[in-house]
């Protein structure tokens, strides 16, 4: 057997258990890295949707109770705030929602904003007029509504004025409202929640103050 035969045979004995072990040892470390780095960017990815979706949310409640909040309504005989706890709120509001514009004011809407079930809930209650011009609220015509999905209850502060920090308890002086809404996805507790924060001046109230005689 000749010099070249030999080298060739050495060459064609493949690798040696040493080199086999090094050489999957270096396939398992390579392949831990890429899975770490995978799923490091999954999760990653995955919290900026629950982030993005909370966001979304957190809009839309705040939105909903700003825009019903802002008018407050007394209506004949009732005071224009039924409740008014630090976590859920009832009150009167005119609101209208057919989409397009009224020639008369409508009646008011019983609206609750409350915390319920993992959920920032609105409720509403359309009046009903009977044939003697009373109005009253039945509870058959609830439409409740999940704004947001969260783990955290909003928080309501009660003012007696638009502007200034002293807080009133006295429904009756409420004059402007701030809102907390803080969206915190329960499925996924560890990615930061997003919070939003607002103050709604109760613009016909104020205006029944400088009209007295503008609503009874």
């Amino acid at each position: 057997m000749g010099p070249q035969e030999c080298d060739r045979n050495q060459r064609d004995a493949g690798l040696s258990l040493a080199e086999l072990v090094v050489a999957v040892g270096v396939a398992s470390v390579l392949m831990i890295a890429i899975g770490v780095v995978f799923n490091g960017t999954l999760q990653g990815v995955g919290a900026l949707q629950v982030k993005t979706s909370a966001t979304a949310d957190a809009r839309i409640a705040m939105e909903a109770m700003t825009r019903s909040v802002r008018v407050v309504y007394k209506p004949d005989k009732q005071s224009a705030i039924e409740q008014n706890q630090a976590n859920a709120i009832t009150f009167y509001a005119l609101l209208n929602r057919t989409g397009s514009a009224v020639t008369q004011m409508p009646q008011p809407t019983k609206v609750q904003y409350l915390f319920e079930g993992n959920c920032i809930r609105q409720k509403t209650w359309p009046a009903s007029v009977d044939a003697a011009g009373n109005v009253t609220w039945p509870s058959s015509g609830l439409v409740s509504t999940c704004l947001a999905r969260t783990s955290v209850a909003p928080t309501f502060t009660y003012y007696p004025t638009g502007s200034g920090t002293a807080t009133v308890t006295d429904p009756n002086l409420v004059r402007s409202i701030g809102i907390s809404v803080e969206v915190r996805d329960p499925a996924r507790p560890k990615v930061k929640s997003v919070q939003l924060v607002g103050r709604v001046t109760l613009t016909n109230l104020v205006a029944d103050d400088n009209n007295p005689d503008s609503n009874g």
